[in-house]
């Protein structure tokens, strides 16, 4: 289960839960001829039903759905009207943020620097996701398919695409020469991200040149470069 998930649950539980509490003390009151109590108490009662059930907080990246099909993303957190959508024959759905957009992914990449010896490119890229209408459905109908694998599911497309990269030799001076030159790896692998409906919103890069490079293979790394996983 998802941390979104999770904290929605907890949230409707919660409110559920103080509803519930609130009406029957407002009716023990009540029977008891505590008067100003019981008003109170259902006048709180109201406020937290308005809150909780009325109103609908929707989290930033969230998408609205009309039978499976995407009509706008809401990119900011905002509080609306639930009954809006219903009638609409709308419904919210999320997109995951926790374990796929909150750490960059990491790529190594090496090549031959044309004096017998190779140069590595170590990538750290922050993933966003694309808000055209077309990858935000892609993006949809990936969480749907892969679920909790989709983190895998996207480390497994940038390892494919960092396959394709062709790099000339690095004789980079700057960080805007450093950035001119990750245009091109940057693209590339923006285009294997496609089919998730997710892009690169910042690329960094350094480099390491030697006769040998070594390194430490991890285990997600060994998962990648087996079957996919879906």
């Amino acid at each position: 289960m998802t941390i979104d998930r999770l904290t929605w649950i907890l949230e409707r539980v919660f409110y559920y839960s103080l509803m519930f509490l609130l009406l029957a003390s407002a009716i023990y009151s009540i029977s008891h001829d505590y008067s100003l109590a019981a008003l109170i108490l259902f006048v709180l009662f109201i406020f937290v039903l308005h809150k909780g059930v009325v109103c609908i907080s929707i989290p930033a990246n969230s998408l609205v759905l009309r039978e499976g099909k995407v009509v706008f993303l809401i990119p900011e957190k905002t509080v609306r009207n639930r009954f809006d959508f219903v009638s609409r024959g709308q419904t919210i759905f999320t997109l995951p943020h926790y374990s796929l957009l909150d750490h960059p992914y990491k790529l190594e990449t090496f090549f031959p620097d044309n004096k017998g010896g190779l140069y590595a490119c170590r990538l750290s890229l922050q993933l966003v996701y694309n808000t055209e209408l077309t990858a935000l459905q892609r993006a949809y109908d990936s969480v749907i398919l892969h679920q909790d694998w989709l983190k895998y599911e996207v480390s497994r497309l940038l390892f494919k695409s960092s396959g394709c990269l062709v790099c000339p030799p690095v004789s980079l001076q700057n960080e805007e020469a450093i950035q001119e030159y990750l245009k091109p790896l940057v693209a590339e692998l923006n285009l294997g991200l496609e089919s998730v409906g997710l892009k690169i919103k910042e690329a960094n890069c350094s480099f390491t040149a030697g006769p040998t490079l070594v390194r430490l293979v991890a285990a997600e790394q060994v998962i990648l470069e087996k079957e996919p996983l879906i």
